[in-house]
């Protein structure tokens, strides 16, 4: 169990490497393709990676500042999805049978032409081992919990095969084969379409259509993506009263981020690619009629301009948010840096338009809130009992739960349940 708890903690940009290498030899691929399509993805995902840290590294500082300088104070504390996932993989038995049972399940539904997606998105199976966590924390019923979390795993294999086609829609052919099984996007991207569907209904606000791509020529620039990171960074500044020297720091680094970032998705999607259409090929020659798709994370879709236009916007939204809304607890921090992760789907379901998706935004991250206040004591019971160490009396979360839809909405009825009859 040390060992594949060591293996699991090293971290997508080792693990997924790894996994598309053995895959590769799995669909035929030479061994030096194979060795090379892993590798670029492991590159890929290190360049995220490191992108991704300067917006942490940036927001953390800017959100101090904010919280310093507006006196807020909320009491769960945002301890970041690298801890939620810590919690996920606390249990080494429970997460090598997870696993397992995953693997089989999704091979089951396979060979009974229930699903067509092969679900190898390994390192992605925290977000469902970590729902079955909570159950098998609950019940105290170890079966119940690899249970709930099978079937958060099916349930958004079948609902992002029933998105693909919106995906291909509004971002483009390149993804076609493919899956975005990650977290609960398959079933927040059906809520954002629908979302979309309702404002399309309402008379003024169904004609607003802003979208960066399509500014007048003279001031088109300003819709590229270091420019439109130059100025939010400038005055989220300005906004935390930062001096003028600082502000030129956060301005020209998140205007780096805008432009680096999709870069790096597009050499991860190099190696993809290749174990893409090598499995395409594999399966076509082996099950003539049918149709296969491979699950990926949805961090392939971060390259999106207006993906990482909405994800910093919703910054200030979400801090406004915390603070106004009745019962909340919860003050987003340490996962502010993956905002854009979850304003993919308001963005994809909006159909790039970036006023809905800032409105279809407000609106999940309500539901976030909500949701992470709601599951702090039990992840902060969680977290004691898996070693982490924090003040006594703290309460502790990561805003990442907040988007765990579907886990979510099968769990809390096995909770109420249980709930009666303890």
């Amino acid at each position: 169990m040390q060992i594949i708890n060591t293996i699991l903690g090293l971290g997508a940009s080792v693990i997924m490497p790894i996994v598309i290498f053995l895959l590769g030899i799995i669909f035929r691929m030479k061994i030096k393709n194979a060795i090379r399509a892993g590798l670029t993805v492991g590159i890929g995902f290190i360049g995220i990676n490191l992108v991704v840290g300067l917006i942490s590294d940036n927001l953390a500082s800017l959100v101090d500042a904010l919280q310093n300088r507006f006196n807020l104070e909320l009491s769960i504390t945002d301890v970041g999805w690298p801890a939620a996932s810590g919690i996920a993989f606390g249990s080494g038995t429970f997460v090598f049978v997870s696993i397992i049972t995953y693997l089989v399940v999704n091979a089951v539904f396979l060979i009974f032409n229930w699903t067509h997606t092969l679900n190898v998105d390994i390192f992605n199976y925290w977000h469902f081992i970590l729902i079955g966590t909570c159950t098998y924390f609950v019940t105290d019923i170890f079966a119940l919990g690899i249970g709930v979390g099978a079937a958060f795993m099916i349930v958004n294999t079948i609902l992002a095969e029933r998105q693909e086609k919106a995906v291909i829609a509004y971002t483009g052919e390149q993804w076609k084969g493919i899956s975005f099984t990650t977290q609960g996007f398959p079933l927040q991207l059906l809520f954002c379409r629908g979302c979309d569907w309702a404002l399309d209904r309402i008379p003024g606000i169904r004609k607003i259509n802003f979208n960066l791509g399509k500014l007048p020529q003279s001031i088109a620039f300003l819709g590229e993506p270091a420019f439109i990171g130059l100025i939010l960074g400038a005055l989220m500044g300005l906004l935390a009263g930062y001096t003028w020297d600082r502000i030129l720091v956060v301005a020209i680094t998140l205007a780096a981020v805008m432009l680096l970032l999709p870069r790096m998705v597009s050499v991860m999607m190099e190696g993809l690619a290749r174990l893409t259409d090598a499995a395409s090929e594999f399966m076509r020659a082996r099950f003539k009629k049918r149709k296969f798709n491979i699950a990926m994370d949805y961090a392939l879709l971060l390259g999106d301009r207006d993906v990482l236009t909405v994800g910093v916007l919703a910054v200030p939204i979400v801090i406004i948010l915390a603070l106004i809304l009745p019962g909340n607890r919860f003050m987003p921090f340490v996962d502010l840096a993956a905002l854009p992760y979850w304003m993919i789907a308001p963005v994809v379901g909006t159909r790039h338009n970036t006023f809905r998706a800032l409105v279809v935004a407000v609106i999940s991250l309500t539901f976030a809130l909500y949701m992470v206040s709601d599951l702090a004591p039990l992840m902060t019971q969680m977290a004691e009992n898996v070693g982490f160490e924090f003040a006594p009396g703290t309460e502790i979360a990561s805003f990442c739960a907040g988007w765990e839809w579907v886990g979510y909405i099968i769990f809390k009825p096995v909770e109420w349940i249980f709930g009666l009859f303890s």
